[in-house]
C-alpha cells in the first residue's frame, strides 16, 4: 500500500530557525544508516551534525528532513 507524506518543512528554502529536522547519519565503509530521535531546527540539527562528525569520523552526518504521513480515510 502506497502511502502520502508531507515534508515537515520547506524542501526548496531552509533557513536555520525552520523546524521539522533531525540528523541522519551513514557509516562511511557499511550499509549502516539511520537518524538521531528528535525534532530540531535546521541551524540546531547542522551543529549537532557538525560536532558529531568531529567525534565520530567513520560516520557522516547531516541534517535530515522529517516527513509525516497523511492518510486518507475513504
Amino acid at each position: 500500500m502506497a502511502g502520502v507524506y508531507i515534508n515537515k518543512a520547506d524542501s526548496l528554502e531552509k533557513k536555520a530557525t525552520d523546524k521539522g529536522y533531525c540528523v541522519g547519519w551513514k557509516s562511511r565503509s557499511g550499509f549502516e544508516r539511520s537518524r538521531l530521535d528528535g525534532e530540531m531546527t535546521f541551524g540546531e540539527a547542522q551543529k549537532k551534525a557538525a560536532e558529531l562528525s568531529a567525534k565520530e569520523p567513520n560516520k557522516v552526518f547531516w541534517a535530515e528532513m522529517l516527513m509525516e504521513p497523511k492518510f486518507e480515510k475513504h
